[in-house]
């Protein structure tokens, strides 16, 4: 059992979201789990249906996200990369494509509450759309995009490289916690 350690703020990292066409971000891998404006909470979605995830209706005693599940709003602490020496794993997409014909934007998300911390990124209780991303090579979702960050009152950036310095995770809190 490791020790538990409490971190005051909030933990900001990088993760992709479906656009849904009507102004929401969905998650990218998880069905129809929607994120809304403002705080969203997690809940477990360990039992998988017929017909995709549904949520748990036994909640975890300390809540989510638990050691033995995959439950919690995810983030990586630095931005996903291509590795093409390694097996895809499904954050690895060009972040140049944020918004693109897949339709996934690239975004930071500030998480909060219950957090546990691991090497490549954390998955938290509490998570908040900081900042979107959308490439110069957004191919007809242009407005989705765009009506999405309004409806989101957030910030959207066609400069990866700015959205990274106002809203990218803090290097040094990052290395502090996987120490």
């Amino acid at each position: 059992m490791t020790a538990e350690e409490p971190v005051v703020g909030v933990l900001r990292g990088f993760r992709w979201w479906r656009l849904s066409g009507d102004g929401r971000l969905l998650s990218p891998w998880r069905g129809p789990v929607r994120w809304d404006p403002g705080e969203n909470e997690s809940s477990c979605l360990a039992r998988r249906g017929v017909f995709g995830w549904k949520m748990s209706r036994a909640p975890h005693p300390r809540g989510c996200p638990a050691t033995r599940c995959e439950c919690g709003f995810y983030a990586l602490h630095a931005l996903p990369s291509v590795n093409d020496e390694l097996d895809r794993a499904i954050w690895e997409i060009d972040s140049a494509t944020s918004g693109g014909r897949h339709g996934l934007v690239l975004g930071v998300v500030g998480g909060y509450g219950r957090t546990l911390v691991g090497t490549q990124g954390w998955r938290s209780r509490f998570g908040r759309v900081l900042a979107l991303y959308a490439g110069r090579f957004v191919v007809g979702q242009r407005r989705d995009v765009e009506d999405t960050a309004a409806s989101y009152e957030v910030p959207l950036y066609r400069d990866l490289d700015a959205m990274v310095a106002e809203w990218g995770p803090d290097r040094e809190t990052v290395e502090s916690l996987i120490a």
